[in-house]
């Protein structure tokens, strides 16, 4: 009897089964309309994820909510105002990313783990563009020290968390597990997927952690950047880096731009005293010298900042850097033949890179 209570049952089940997969499909694909309609034709397929390669679940409901959640005008404009101060940091973060075959996308983590400040440090400790923790920034090559501190380098401390989440990946085979374990320790993950036998982080992320609401925000945040509706190159100033070729400080740095030294100490926060050792970098606001005439020529050129140790003749440092003595006289502003002790120049140098300078 059940037999043919369930062969006469079975055409319909499979009918009902059928329509439910359809409706299912139709809803899908009207949800993915909707949100390519919304946020244009950048969003992420389903294709494989690979260490290069991150796709953004836009159907999950935690992406979702963070969508949403922009679309206040207040948090939005908040947003706006985050990516337009690290979009200057972004010509030096994503060709470090590239080199160490990372996806592109993870350049805009710093958004949400600094809010784009290069000078931030947590209550826990994380410093920098990146929010490294001092262990883990000597454990990929930075140093952390009484005087200098290269979480806060924006190109160094990019190269570490780069090859942390290179590392993190190679780990949980999976972009937004590592990415969890970027912010919460991987230590804590493989904790949680233990304890609840899954590994799926969006099985993890029902659970009530504030740590887990980090992937499905900066999955947001990626969303709104790849669709055009939060730009990250509206940021009219532009950091130039600048090679130093004799000890000197932030603050010197700072007296000959013109420039308030806490603008220069936020940019170069890595000089924890202030004191830049020779042959070292620092990065400063292009605005500080838009009213020179050698940006226009320094596209392609080599910039320094040169403290000489005792007095020399302009010609003989115009050779040394391989430049003239109309440049550099125009540029920082000097009159006469030579140049004294102690005092900072702009070089900006057209040959190769210079390797050295004689130095007393």
């Amino acid at each position: 009897m059940r037999k043919l209570v369930f062969g006469l049952l079975l055409p319909f089940l499979l009918s009902v089964s059928a329509n439910a997969a359809d409706i299912r499909t139709v809803v899908e694909q009207e949800s993915k309309a909707l949100l390519i309609d919304q946020f244009g034709g950048s969003v992420a397929t389903t294709t494989k994820e690979t260490s290069q390669t991150l796709n953004i679940p836009w159907n999950q409901p935690g992406v979702q909510f963070w969508l949403q959640y922009y679309k206040n005008h207040m948090n939005r404009l908040k947003l706006v105002q985050q990516a337009a101060r690290y979009s200057v940091f972004l010509p030096y973060v994503k060709p470090i990313l590239k080199k160490e075959g990372l996806p592109e996308v993870l350049a805009y983590l710093p958004i949400i783990e600094s809010e784009g400040d290069p000078a931030a440090v947590s209550r826990a400790g994380a410093a920098g563009l990146w929010q490294l923790m001092p262990r883990t920034a000597r454990l990929y090559g930075l140093r952390v020290n009484y005087y200098i501190d290269e979480r806060f380098d924006i190109e160094k401390s990019t190269r570490a968390a780069a090859r942390y989440l290179k590392k993190l990946y190679q780990i949980f085979g999976r972009w937004d597990l590592a990415i969890a374990a970027y912010n919460a320790g991987p230590g804590k993950i493989l904790s949680l997927m233990r304890r609840y036998h899954t590994d799926s982080f969006w099985d993890l992320a029902k659970l009530p952690n504030e740590t887990l609401n980090y992937v499905p925000k900066f999955y947001a945040i990626a969303t709104l950047i790849n669709s055009g509706q939060i730009k990250v190159a509206s940021f009219n100033h532009k950091l130039l880096k600048v090679k130093i070729l004799s000890k000197t400080s932030l603050y010197a740095i700072a007296r000959k731009l013109k420039v308030r030294y806490s603008i220069i100490k936020t940019f170069n926060k890595q000089y924890r005293k202030g004191i830049v050792p020779a042959y070292r970098y620092v990065y400063i606001p292009a605005f500080a010298v838009r009213n020179r005439t050698f940006l226009a020529k320094a596209k392609d050129a080599k910039i320094y900042i040169y403290r000489p140790y005792r007095t020399e003749r302009v010609a003989r440092i115009a050779r040394k850097f391989g430049t003239d003595v109309h440049t550099v006289k125009k540029l920082n502003r000097i009159r006469g033949k030579y140049v004294y002790r102690g005092q900072v120049l702009i070089i900006v140098a057209y040959n190769n890179e210079v390797k050295s300078v004689v130095m007393r």
